[in-house]
């Protein structure tokens, strides 16, 4: 299969969560910044109506729409599944969190050494009368999609140059001024930013096992517990790195189907899916889009099915790489290079990490087959892999001891 086979623009379907297009073209006619609970995007330009309009494949929790204008220009729209009054988790489909930083980003993208490239946003609109839903618009970025990080069929010179600009792009998202950011957000909707003190004393990974052991707990009241759970995360909680001195903002669902493409500068041009961001420590960010490396190659081959790949944890290769990128983001985010925050010494922590949440994923799919409220063809799969990603979990405890041991 060549690098070309494996290139793709996402993927768009007819409309299958309906939308109301009247009444989103009566919106487009009308809109003003004095409207009510409208807000406009840095340097805004707004289309007046369009031609042609389709859904994309993706964005299940959030539908996402593509818009044509007559003149041809393309802009998307996301909005909430639901009203907000039928929301069961509001947290969930914090679309507006998502406009006001994509928009704070491009704001302060005009200054930044490494830019962060995001889409530029125009409108979001929170007055449910306007269409049904909240949502927001922003230009459609014209790129590619590359869904396997081993990037099969792609010569080594096209990977080390789309390689080179990931790491790039991790660089810029964690080089951000995060206090300038806080600053240009609203603060109804990021009330967890405002006491900057406090985020400075707190530890992202201990909020987050807090999180995901009520999550568990949760869970396990419907199908097994995870075996090992208590001991992953006391080790987890011994030997987590404190967050960085400097305040860094985390994208939290960095992986590399949420990054888009030039195929012809093979740079990235769109970081999307901006829903989970926070302030936190950046080594989970990158050892999300780096876990393919660290798991059994059997499982990886399953992933990425129909696509053959070699990387895995039995791979020597795959963890050579694996150091080098870091490295090569340690040489870029200087500030990385201190020894309490160093994400190569660390690794094991965000290996080990990325499984766990991967267990309290597949447990939480486990839970909703269950329930009867999980579907996919896929999910009975899903569901049977937290015993598994939970052995693989201590296997890292055990092997991070070895190397102590050893040194």
């Amino acid at each position: 299969m060549s690098s070309q086979e494996l290139l793709s623009s996402p993927e768009l379907t007819d409309i299958r969560s309906p939308l109301d297009l009247d009444k989103f073209k009566k919106f487009l006619a009308t809109v003003s910044p004095k409207s009510s609970k409208i807000h406009y995007g840095h340097n805004a330009d707004i289309p007046k109506t369009f031609s042609n309009v389709r859904q994309f494949k993706f964005g299940q929790s959030n539908p996402t729409y593509l818009f044509v204008t007559p003149e041809g220009r393309k802009f998307v729209l996301r909005r909430k599944p639901s009203p907000n009054s039928e929301l069961i988790s509001k947290s969930a489909h914090a679309v507006e969190r998502e406009f006001h930083i994509l928009n704070s980003i491009n704001v302060l993208n005009s200054g930044s050494k490494y830019k962060v490239p995001v889409p530029k946003v125009h409108l979001l609109c929170e007055d449910e009368s306007a269409v049904g839903y909240v949502f927001y618009l922003m230009d459609y970025v014209n790129g590619i999609q590359i869904k396997n990080p081993d990037m099969p069929g792609f010569s080594q010179e096209d990977k080390k140059l789309y390689w080179k600009s990931i790491i790039e792009t991790f660089a810029a998202i964690h080089l951000l001024d995060v206090e300038k950011l806080i600053s240009l957000l609203p603060k109804e909707h990021f009330p967890q930013f405002q006491n900057i003190e406090k985020l400075k004393n707190t530890s992202y990974f201990v909020r987050q096992v807090k999180t995901l052991n009520n999550i568990h707990k949760l869970q396990s009241k419907h199908v097994p517990e995870i075996p090992h759970f208590n001991k992953l995360t006391s080790w987890l909680l011994e030997h987590a790195p404190q967050d960085p001195d400097k305040l860094t903002l985390i994208h939290g669902d960095l992986k590399i189907d949420n990054v888009l493409f030039d195929a012809k500068t093979k740079t990235v041009i769109g970081v999307l899916d901006w829903e989970l961001t926070t302030i936190g420590n950046p080594l989970f960010d990158l050892a999300n889009f780096l876990q393919g490396f660290s798991l059994p190659n059997k499982l990886n081959r399953l992933i990425y099915q129909p696509q053959e790949t070699d990387i895995g944890l039995e791979n020597k290769a795959s963890q050579k790489f694996v150091y080098d990128r870091l490295q090569d983001y340690q040489r870029l985010v200087t500030w990385s290079k201190d020894p309490k925050n160093n994400p190569v010494d660390y690794w094991p922590v965000g290996v080990l990490f990325g499984l766990l949440r991967l267990c309290v994923i597949s447990q939480g799919i486990a839970m909703r087959v269950v329930l009867g409220n999980a579907s996919s063809a896929q999910a009975s799969s899903f569901a049977s892999m937290y015993p598994v990603l939970s052995d693989l979990a201590l296997d890292v405890i055990n092997s991070s001891r070895k190397l102590q041991s050893s040194l």
